[in-house]
């Protein structure tokens, strides 16, 4: 009925989705020669790099603008850029407040100076004009996976909008790694970036990165299940309070939440909030010892279950 979402996109397009992504003039002065384009069903950003100063050296795109700020950034990472040369090469994926005050936070794979080896890290701006990440490396850092080129990575930035605590992390191998100390940015709206800052010339940028998606924080976003069995002389044909709902991955059959239903046929199953969404789930509804019906939510790219999701169960058409 109702996607908790607040952004996904798996770049499948032709072009770039106008109506969620920009690329603004600061995006494009810097690095003319740094283009953004989808390829292959990617979102591609390349080129050969000329500065033109020596600070802030971004290229890119930036999402539209979203009220919500209890929520997790997710999005799959390839870096292929060499990292010749003594300077700054990054590559960005950045959860925003801006534009003014411009607070953020963001999980880069790069290097900040000099002969530096890649690796993976966190900066962030929580104070006007402290740029925390920027000049020195932040604990923990992570090192290069040595497969950065040859297969994509998942980095998840959360932020919860009650205490405004915000965490970055690598998930490799099942494990969240956490990238960088968890830090405290207060936001009064997101946005998302996807860039790259490079202040060293000649060097050939490219990354990919691919089903980027902003959605509400499971830790206090339940999704809502609703129970309808059709009405019958003003009451429900066969009961729907009290009915239990659990919300199983698919494929791990880990149980994501339970919830009872009120008497009007809804349930708000809290989700766990060390999963990474969407999901594919399997939705149950048991009268607590008889399996009444069950449904499959699929999940393709940035499509399946979400935090926030509001889903029908028309047990009218329930096969037998």
């Amino acid at each position: 009925m109702l996607s908790g979402a607040l952004l996904k996109d798996s770049f499948d397009r032709p072009q770039l989705d106008t109506n969620l992504w920009s690329r603004p003039q600061w995006l494009v002065e810097n690095h003319k020669t740094i283009g953004v384009k989808i390829e292959d069903g990617h979102l591609l950003i390349s080129g050969l790099s000329r500065p033109k100063g020596g600070s802030h050296q971004y290229a890119g795109i930036l999402s539209k603008y979203f009220r919500d700020t209890d929520v997790v950034l997710a999005a799959e990472v390839q870096v292929q850029s060499p990292f010749e040369g003594s300077g700054r090469i990054q590559h960005m994926v950045h959860l925003c407040s801006g534009d003014y005050p411009d607070f953020f936070t963001e999980i880069i794979f790069g290097k900040i100076a000099g002969a530096d080896t890649p690796r993976w890290y966190s900066a962030y701006v929580a104070r006007i004009w402290e740029y925390s990440g920027f000049g020195t490396y932040l604990e923990p850092t992570q090192p290069a996976t040595e497969r950065e080129n040859a297969r994509w990575h998942t980095v998840v930035l959360t932020h919860d909008g009650t205490t405004s605590k915000t965490q970055n992390y690598l998930v490799a191998d099942g494990k969240w790694l956490p990238i960088g100390p968890e830090h405290t940015v207060r936001f009064n709206h997101t946005h998302v970036e996807l860039k790259v800052d490079v202040n060293v010339p000649n060097v050939p940028i490219r990354t990919i990165m691919d089903n980027v998606r902003l959605y509400p924080n499971p830790a206090h976003n339940p999704v809502t299940i609703v129970v309808y069995t059709g009405v019958s002389g003003g009451k429900p044909k066969t009961p729907i309070h009290n009915q239990r709902i659990r919300i199983l991955e698919e494929g791990s059959k880990q149980l994501l939440g339970d919830a009872l239903t009120d008497e009007g046929g809804e349930a708000r199953v809290s989700l766990r909030a060390d999963v990474l969404y969407p999901v594919a789930a399997r939705i149950t509804v048991s009268d607590g010892t008889t399996l009444i019906a069950q449904a499959r939510i699929p999940r393709k790219d940035v499509d399946g279950l979400y935090p926030g999701d509001v889903w029908a169960l028309d047990l009218r058409h329930k096969r037998e």
